[in-house]
């Protein structure tokens, strides 16, 4: 399971992981994505991508029950709407999860790392892209996002630059998130259980880390609405590029 830093003692490597899960529930909570952006490609580091992936699933779907708990409204009306996307996920994640069992750890970190620059560098651009919110991009949408997240664990780029480009309110962005990545998050959670990813052995090793996820969630809540957004979406997207850059470099270090 170790992987680059399996020379550390397990106790650092233990608080490594649970800062790692702190940091990505505190960003989830805070902006409704970005937790598997920032965590897959640091567990990676640890733990191998092909443990990391399934590993980090857990606690996306206990914090997206968290957040949609706390955030009820328009619920039933957004979900009704993204039926396309959702529907095409459910397309995509088999797919993605079969990429996932096939590839070796060094294709997977090369894939985590260029997806996470490429998003990043597309939404620190700013690129004022105009997407017209359609069936044809909502499945779009879907399908690229149920292949990432059966194959790297990371459903959000795709859905982020297509909500990004219609100049909604963080609020509603942030809800339309949490409901898209809810849904596939547990599409993708019941598939990797199904193929043998995620099993017992994993699910108690996961109880370890449940505080630092909620310490993420009640620090994300908190700050919610006290943060220059602007500043701390650059800050997340900073974050994500470095460590796709970094998940890159260990592949040849």
């Amino acid at each position: 399971m170790m992987n680059l830093l399996s020379d550390f003692p397990i106790s650092m490597i233990s608080l490594f992981a649970f800062l790692i899960i702190l940091a990505a529930m505190l960003v989830r909570s805070l902006t409704g994505f970005g937790s598997a952006l920032i965590s897959i490609p640091l567990l990676s580091l640890l733990f191998g991508a092909k443990y990391a992936i399934p590993f980090i699933m857990i606690y996306e779907c206990i914090i997206d029950i968290m957040i949609l708990a706390k955030d009820k409204g328009g619920l039933k009306r957004d979900t009704i709407r993204d039926w396309p996307m959702l529907a095409a996920a459910l397309v995509g994640i088999p797919i993605g999860t079969e990429v996932l069992i096939l590839s070796d750890d060094r294709l997977l970190k090369i894939l985590i790392g260029s997806i996470l620059i490429i998003f990043s560098l597309l939404m620190l651009a700013n690129l004022g892209l105009k997407l017209k919110r359609s069936t044809f991009s909502s499945a779009t949408t879907g399908l690229v996002g149920g292949l990432l997240c059966g194959s790297v664990g990371m459903p959000g780029p795709p859905m982020a630059l297509l909500l990004s480009s219609q100049g909604l309110e963080k609020e509603e962005f942030r809800r339309m998130m949490v409901i898209f990545l809810t849904a596939i998050d547990f599409l993708t959670f019941g598939y990797y259980i199904l193929v043998g990813l995620v099993d017992a052995e994993m699910l108690i090793f996961s109880l370890w880390f449940i505080p630092a996820m909620l310490l993420g969630f009640l620090a994300g809540s908190l700050a919610f609405g006290r943060v220059s957004e602007e500043r701390f979406r650059r800050l997340t997207l900073g974050i994500t590029l470095a460590a796709g850059a970094f998940l890159l470099w260990s592949t040849w270090g």
